[in-house]
């Protein structure tokens, strides 16, 4: 079979099962697979092969079609119904050559078809390509799956954050790598008399009054954390326009904690030769003492 090195170990001691009535169909294809440290197991019927199938599940099946009792293609069909087996791919090899028998195959979830008397050769050939087909999928699927239960992490650790910094006595908003508000809760937003809509997506110098700028937005803005973050500062926020406590006052004055996030924890992020990414900082806003 023309399999490489690598492709033999990912296949080493997986299982194909043959489904023929004719025990000596079954040896054929046996002793033409043998070689590869592949496990064989064999039905001789379509009833034995669904209840194998369920129990070893198979990398591959090779599948005839006249058989007693159930026939191939109502087998093929009951195991694509199953959610344990309806992944296995399956050659039919039977001695039917009309047209609608090869169509029948692929209409009831087979992957391939090879007419009876086979040559070897093509046998092999399209059993190591279904193989390295099975293979790549079941990576897939796998990985696909650690994907979804990671964004399902990362969904329930946003939604906990976000109630912890909406239920907060504190001003907090978040800045992307652009300086631009990314979040803002309730706090923050309503001592300006803003909606969050109406922050969203604007820069720190379009919110702040800021005396120094040049020295006032690397700190907002921070790209440090732990004790090199921003503590302390001083900052006049601009009070919505539209809004009826503009005729109040103007600013809201609160002392800025600023920290840069990053894709790494803070041991780590300031080593170097680290793949870090910077994301953007998160400023918690306190009211000054009273005087």
């Amino acid at each position: 079979m023309n399999l490489d090195d690598q492709w033999k170990a990912k296949l080493k001691g997986k299982t194909l099962l043959l489904v023929d009535d004719t025990p000596q169909n079954i040896d054929v294809l046996r002793r033409l697979l043998e070689g590869n440290d592949f496990n064989i197991s064999v039905a001789l019927n379509g009833t034995s092969a669904i209840e194998i199938a369920k129990k070893v599940k198979p990398l591959l099946i090779l599948l005839d079609v006249m058989m007693p009792g159930i026939d191939g293609f109502e087998t093929c069909r009951q195991l694509k119904a199953m959610e344990e087996t309806k992944h296995i791919p399956i050659i039919f090899i039977t001695a039917l050559t009309n047209i609608e028998s090869i169509v029948k195959a692929f209409e009831c979830g087979g992957c391939d078809y090879v007419s009876k008397p086979f040559q070897q050769d093509e046998v092999l050939y399209r059993v190591a390509t279904q193989l390295k087909l099975s293979v790549l999928l079941t990576e897939t699927r796998e990985l696909n799956q650690k994907l979804d239960l990671q964004n399902e992490e990362l969904i329930e650790a946003h939604n906990i954050y976000r109630n912890v910094v909406e239920c907060v006595s504190d001003g907090v908003f978040r800045l992307d790598a652009d300086q631009n508000i990314i979040q803002a809760n309730p706090k923050f937003c309503a001592s300006l008399g803003f909606d969050e809509k109406q922050l969203l997506g604007k820069s720190i110098k379009e919110i702040a009054n800021l005396s120094d700028p040049e020295s006032m937005v690397p700190q907002l803005a921070t790209r440090r954390g732990g004790d090199r973050a921003t503590h302390g500062l001083s900052v006049q926020f601009c009070v919505n326009k539209q809004s009826p406590i503009w005729a109040d006052r103007k600013y809201h004055t609160y002392l800025v904690e600023s920290f840069g996030i990053w894709n790494l924890p803070n041991d780590v992020v300031y080593k170097k030769n680290t793949d870090k990414k910077f994301l953007g900082s998160l400023c918690i806003l306190r009211e000054p003492p009273k005087k």
